[in-house]
């Protein structure tokens, strides 16, 4: 497995030249966490998973948050997703008791804001 550089904040895997998945960082966009870095997008093809893919993937966004200075990160979960919420639990993220409602392509979706300390890979 490999890591390409999409853009500064990407992180894609892949074998064989094919991509399997991506994690997409950058700044908090939400003012109450100005000073965390955040998981934006985590995506493996379902035909991969439970290969590691995710775990590598979420380890390097954790790693590059990391470099850009941030010391804490979060991400927002599809509420009742229970794959992604074990997922992200069992890499250390928890829920911090925030939700939202937002708007996805046109459709209305309920999230849930999850947590976690950052340190050095």
């Amino acid at each position: 497995m490999k890591f390409a550089h999409a853009t500064e904040h990407d992180r894609r895997s892949g074998v064989e030249g094919l991509i399997h998945g991506f994690a997409t960082t950058a700044p908090s966009r939400e003012p109450d966490l100005g000073d965390c870095g955040e998981l934006w997008a985590l995506y493996v093809d379902p035909q991969k998973w439970g290969r590691g893919i995710g775990v590598a993937l979420v380890k390097a966004a954790r790693a590059r948050l990391f470099e850009l200075g941030f010391r804490k990160a979060f991400l927002w979960v599809l509420a009742g997703n229970a794959r992604a919420e074990r997922f992200y639990q069992s890499d250390g993220w928890a829920p911090d008791g925030v939700s939202r409602t937002d708007s996805v392509w046109g459709v209305t979706v309920n999230e849930v804001r999850y947590q976690r300390g950052l340190e050095a890979p």
